[in-house]
Formats: structure tokens, C-alpha cells, sequence
């Protein structure tokens, strides 16, 4: 349920279309980042700096990164620092991230547009885990249930259209920064994780596993969410949340405070409210979610360790050091020696005939050939094909496949009862799917019941060819529709 308005990516295409995002995508993003977020810090109360000091800061950035190399459009081909940093001031001009200003005739000014600020903003966000604000998150989940459980929480008949707005806008705030934080304790484990995988011994397998994993600022929220009945409280609150969706009453209030507050026209409104009411819903919903999501990545964390302690305590334990130095010391024993004199050597006795030492290209590994794509396109039918035709000849090959459920068919149509025989010298079949059900039984020994029963029939099959196998001309045959069979006794089991 979206609003009618304009879509994220039309709200975005002036920024898209002129290049504002284009720096992040280049080599040399972390300089764009570095410069702005001096830019901004720099910058007086009205957002603005002096061209000569903006050159300057990138050019203090442009001499902490010696590493990154420019394109020639930032100066990348200019030997003088001077000039590089003034191409690199000219790009940021470019794509919108700074804009010139006059504010005199000798004076110059770069005006840090509200955009830049936003977006520095967020890649500090994204850049940093604060992992001490998830010691809020028990509280925030407790103020959004106490909230939620209050009588009439969003009972339009005590809230007042602007009210009603406030009160979703703050469980809505509150509820978003909830789930963020489940995002922020799932990035948590994933770092716990890819360090685990990267421990150089048994024991600090074991620190990272029983001290530091249990220690850290994830199991805050993972505690919160196992004590305290929170669990039980949220699915209280979505209860509420839910509720409040699909009661038309409510929407109507909230969507007269958006009329008034956002000056939207009442369909509009209405759509609005909807849209809020059903983010509040998900948001309640998404937090069980991703615990149990947790739950599955702390399990595989301990997973992890558990194998990578035992790689490191049993597999490359001391065997390999001991092999080294036996190793070592035999080369110095025998030094100058060749293989073919070792084999009267005391200690040394070869197991091979021969040996080979791989050295080159030959001691590389050999490249894997990828198995050529498969071609799954459909084969293209002709338009004048009859369709009756073809369903014709679909109907005629069902009938000639060999299946275990027209096996069980036979063998119950034929022996009813378990422990029951029959022989094909007194089976007498005379239509081709009779022969074709025969067949099957044949081909399995194991089939579902036709009664409609849940049961598994099971029979076995006993020839006489091992009675005669040194004289196969006395093998007994019967015919069975019009085709000579040899003789075989069917026994049901079950």
C-alpha cells in the first residue's frame, strides 16, 4: 500500500541526473567524503567557506591520501599539489556538492548545499556501529508496548485529529529506531563471525567464543528481548497496531490531522494515513523476525568456532610440525643424496618405486574447466500443430508409463490379502494394459494403496530361471497377452 505521490526514484532523479551521487562511485570516493565532511566542519553559522580556505582543506585531504591515484578530470595528470587541489575543488563545484557564492567584490565563498549535509549524515551512520546505543533498546521497546497498551492508544474517539498525527509520527520514530538497532546487532555478529574466521590459534578461538561473543554490546538487545516478557508485549502492540489499520475510524482521524499538517487533499490524506498505520504494523512485525534471524546467526557463530577449534586443535595440531622436523632433519642427514640411495639407508625405506618432484608450472594448480551453459530455452512448436493432436498423444504415453501406483493396483486387484501367491502359469492376461500392469509390478516392489488408505502394499518377485540356469530350455514360459513370459511367482507382503 504506496502512496499516488511521486515514487522514491522520481524524488531523487534532479540529484541521479546531475552526478551528485557519481563521487561515491569513483576510486577516489574516500576523498570526496574526507573533503566534505572538513568542508562542513569548517564552514561559519550561514554554511560557508572562503574559496582560498576550501582550497586548502583539499588540499590537506589530497596529501593524507598519497595512495589513491586521480583521473585526469581531478587532476590526476597535474605534478604541482596546488593545482590538483583546485581541480579537485572544481569537480565538487561540478557536481553539486558545493556552489559558488559572491558576497562582495573581493570576497568569495563555496556554500555547503543541505543536501551534502544530509548525505555526510548518513555515511557516518553507516560508517559507525555505536554499538552503546543498543543499551537504549530495552527502553524503547518498553516505552513503544507501554504505549500501545495504554487504554484508547489510538482510540479516535479520545485522540483529536493533530493528536492522533503526533502519536503515530513518535511510535513510528520509535518503532524505526527499534528495528535499526535488530539491523545494528545483526551487523554485530557478522563482525564477531568474520573475525572468528580469521583467529590464528586454539586459544584465541576459544577467547572470541566464550568471552568476547558474550561480552559484547549485541547480547544487549538479544537479553532485552529474552527477559522481560518483551516478546509477549510486542505481539500485544502489533495486536493494537493492527486494529488501528483496518478501523476505518482511525484512518479518518489521522488522515485529518496529515490534511492540515502536510496539506494534502482528503483522498490523498486518507492513502497517507493508511500508509503510516501499515509501516507502524510491519515495524512491530519485523522486530520477532529478525530475533529469531539472530538466533539462526548466533547458532551458526557457535558452529563456526566449535569446527574452526577442532581444525586447529585436531587437524593442525602437532603432526605437522612433527613431520616437519623429521623432514628437516633427514634433508640434513643426507644431504648430496639422491632418492635411489635413500632405499639402503637405515630409516628411510620409500613405499614407491619412484619419485617425482613437481616443480614449475606442473606445481600449480590445474585451471577447472567450466562446464559448458545448458540450453534451456523451449523448443519451438509449429502454429498449425492440432492441439487435439496433442493432447491425444500425451494421453497415450501416460498410459504406456510404468508406475508404482498401477503396480499396486495390480497386485491388490489380483492378491487381496498379504501372505497371498500367484504364478503366472495361472494368470492369464489378455489386454496390452493388463500386460503393461504386469510389467510394472516387475519393475517395483513397493507401491501406495488404490483403496484411498495411506498403507504401502510390498510383494516380491521369485523366477524359476535359478533352478534351471545350466538348462535354459526348460525354463518354463506362459503366455501372457499373446507373448511368451517366463514362469515367476508373485508373493504379496504387506
Amino acid at each position: 500500500m504506496t502512496s499516488s505521490g511521486p515514487s522514491l526514484g522520481q524524488r531523487l532523479a534532479p540529484f541521479l541526473g546531475g552526478g551528485f551521487f557519481r563521487p561515491l562511485t569513483r576510486p577516489s570516493a574516500a576523498i570526496y567524503v574526507d573533503c566534505a565532511e572538513r568542508l562542513v566542519t569548517a564552514a561559519d553559522d550561514g554554511g560557508q567557506v572562503p574559496f582560498d580556505e576550501a582550497r586548502s582543506l583539499i588540499r590537506d585531504v589530497l596529501i593524507r591520501h598519497p595512495d589513491i591515484q586521480l583521473e585526469d578530470d581531478e587532476g590526476g595528470q597535474l605534478r604541482d599539489l596546488q593545482q590538483r587541489a583546485g581541480q579537485f575543488f572544481n569537480q565538487l563545484l561540478q557536481v553539486g556538492w558545493l556552489q559558488a557564492r559572491r558576497t562582495s567584490l573581493d570576497e568569495h565563498h563555496v556554500l555547503i548545499v543541505p543536501a551534502l549535509r544530509r548525505l555526510l549524515r548518513l555515511l557516518q551512520e553507516l560508517a559507525e556501529n555505536r554499538p552503546a546505543e543498543l543499551k537504549d533498546f530495552a527502553a524503547t521497546l518498553r516505552s513503544l508496548c507501554r504505549d500501545l497498551h495504554r487504554e484508547g492508544a489510538l482510540d479516535p474517539a479520545r485522540l483529536g485529529p493533530e493528536e492522533m498525527r503526533q502519536t503515530v509520527k513518535e511510535l513510528l520514530d520509535r518503532a524505526g529506531r527499534a528495528e535499526d538497532q535488530m539491523h545494528a546487532v545483526e551487523s554485530l555478529i557478522l563482525q564477531q563471525e568474520a573475525g572468528q574466521r580469521t583467529s590464528q590459534s586454539a586459544s584465541e578461538t576459544l577467547e572470541r567464543f566464550l568471552v568476547e561473543f558474550h561480552a559484547g554490546e549485541h547480547m544487549v538487545c538479544y537479553d532485552a528481548l529474552q527477559e522481560a516478557g518483551l516478546l509477549t508485549g510486542l505481539a500485544r502492540a502489533r495486536a493494537v497496531a493492527h486494529e488501528a489499520l483496518h478501523d476505518p475510524f482511525t484512518k479518518q482521524r489521522l488522515a485529518e490531522g496529515l490534511t492540515v499538517h502536510l496539506r494534502l487533499d482528503p483522498t490523498e490524506a486518507y492513502r497517507e494515513a493508511e500508509r503510516w498505520l501499515l509501516q507502524l504494523e510491519r515495524h512491530l512485525a519485523t522486530i520477532p523476525v529478525k530475533q529469531r534471524l539472530i538466533d539462526g546467526r548466533m547458532a551458526d557463530f557457535s558452529r563456526l568456532s566449535a569446527a574452526r577449534y577442532r581444525y586447529q586443535t585436531e587437524l593442525r595440531g602437532r603432526r605437522p610440525e612433527q613431520v616437519k622436523s623429521y623432514l628437516d632433519i633427514a634433508s640434513a642427514q643426507h644431504a648430496g643424496q639422491s632418492f635411489a640411495d635413500l632405499v639402503h639407508e637405515p630409516g628411510m625405506p620409500l613405499l614407491s618405486p619412484t619419485v617425482e618432484v613437481f616443480f614449475g608450472r606442473d606445481s600449480l594448480s590445474r585451471p577447472r574447466h567450466a562446464r559448458p551453459p545448458v540450453d534451456l530455452t523451449m523448443a519451438e512448436t509449429r502454429a498449425e500443430a492440432d492441439p487435439e493432436a496433442a493432447r491425444d498423444e500425451i494421453r497415450r504415453r501416460n498410459l504406456n508409463v510404468l508406475t508404482p501406483q498401477r503396480a499396486a493396483k495390480f497386485v491388490e486387484k489380483h492378491l487381496p490379502e498379504p501372505g497371498t501367491q500367484l504364478t503366472t502359469e495361472h494368470l492369464h492376461v489378455l489386454r496390452e494394459d493388463d500386460l503393461l500392469d504386469l510389467l510394472a509390478v516387475l519393475s517395483f516392489d513397493r507401491g501406495p494403496s488404490a483403496l484411498g488408505s495411506r498403507r504401502t502394499l510390498r510383494w516380491r518377485v521369485r523366477t524359476v530361471r535359478a533352478d534351471f540356469g545350466t538348462e535354459p530350455h526348460r525354463i518354463p514360459r506362459d503366455a501372457e497377452a499373446d507373448r511368451l513370459m517366463e514362469r515367476f511367482t508373485l508373493e504379496r507382503l504387506a
